[in-house]
C-alpha cells in the first residue's frame, strides 16, 4: 500500500481500484475539530455518532482511512463554508491526483495486468464504476449543497435591495417578524419553528458566548416571497 499525501490529506488506492482517505485528515478539512484550547483536536465522539449514523464502523483512529463515498457522506453533515472549500478541493484535486498516481505506483498492480489481462480488465472495469459513481454522488451532493445553502442577513439585504443587514434587520423588526435579544435578531414565535434561520452559538475565549445567525434558503425565499409581494401591490396601484 503506498500512501500519498496531497493537499496535506493522506489517501491510497486500494486492491479494488478505489481511493481511501485518512480519516484524521478528512475530520480536520470539515472542520470536525475543537480549537478552544492551545491545539486542535479532532471530535472523535462526533466522528464516531456520524459514522454511526451512516451504518459504517465506529472502530476508528487518526490511522483510519474511509471510502470515497464516506467522504462525500460525512461532507453533508459538517455543511459550512470551510467544509465546502474543502470538499471541492478534495473532489477537483486531491480524488483526481490520488487516482492518477496510486495506480501506477504499485508494482503489483503493474504485473498483475501485465501477466493476467483478466485482472486489468476488471480493474478498469470497477474503475469506471466508480468513477461514475463518484460523479453521481458528487452531483447529488452539488444539489443537495445548494439546499443546505444558508445566507448572512447582509446577502439578503443585497437581494432585496436594502442598503445593509442593519437597514433589512429593522425593517423586519417593524414589521413584528423579529426581535432582538442578546444582541441576536430573533423570529417571533410563529415564525421560529418554520426552519427560516439557523443560529450557531460560538464561545470565545474569553468565556463570552456570542450567536451566528443565517437564513436558510426556505428563510430566504420566505423572505423573497414577502418582499416580492408588495413590490407587485405597489406597481398594481
Amino acid at each position: 500500500m503506498d500512501i500519498l499525501t496531497i493537499h496535506g490529506v493522506r489517501g491510497f488506492i486500494d486492491g479494488n481500484g478505489a481511493p481511501q482517505l485518512n480519516l484524521e485528515d478528512v475530520a480536520r478539512g470539515l472542520g470536525f475539530t475543537d480549537k478552544s484550547k492551545s491545539a486542535e483536536y479532532v471530535k472523535w465522539d462526533r466522528v464516531r455518532q456520524y459514522l454511526s449514523d451512516l451504518k459504517f464502523s465506529t472502530e476508528v483512529s487518526k490511522d483510519t482511512f474511509i471510502p470515497e463515498n464516506i467522504f462525500y457522506r460525512l461532507a453533508m453533515k459538517a455543511r459550512n463554508e470551510v467544509a465546502e472549500v474543502f470538499q471541492a478541493k478534495v473532489a477537483d484535486e486531491i480524488l483526481p491526483s490520488i487516482r492518477k498516481h496510486g495506480i501506477y505506483a504499485t508494482d503489483n498492480v503493474i504485473d498483475n495486468i501485465l501477466n493476467n489481462p483478466d485482472f486489468g480488465i476488471e480493474l478498469l472495469t470497477k474503475l469506471k464504476e466508480e468513477r461514475t459513481a463518484r460523479e453521481q454522488a458528487e452531483r447529488t451532493n452539488a444539489i443537495l449543497m445548494h439546499v443546505n445553502k444558508t445566507y448572512t442577513a447582509t446577502e439578503i439585504a443585497k437581494e432585496l435591495g436594502f442598503k445593509s443587514a442593519i437597514a433589512l434587520n429593522n425593517d423586519l423588526g417593524s414589521r413584528r417578524i423579529q426581535f432582538r435579544q442578546n444582541d441576536t435578531w430573533l423570529l417571533y414565535s410563529r415564525y421560529a419553528d418554520c426552519g427560516y434561520v439557523e443560529i450557531k452559538q460560538e464561545v470565545l475565549d474569553n468565556g463570552k458566548v456570542i450567536y451566528h445567525r443565517r437564513f436558510t434558503q426556505l428563510g430566504r425565499e420566505w423572505l423573497v416571497k414577502i418582499y416580492n409581494k408588495e413590490q407587485l401591490k405597489a406597481s398594481a396601484n
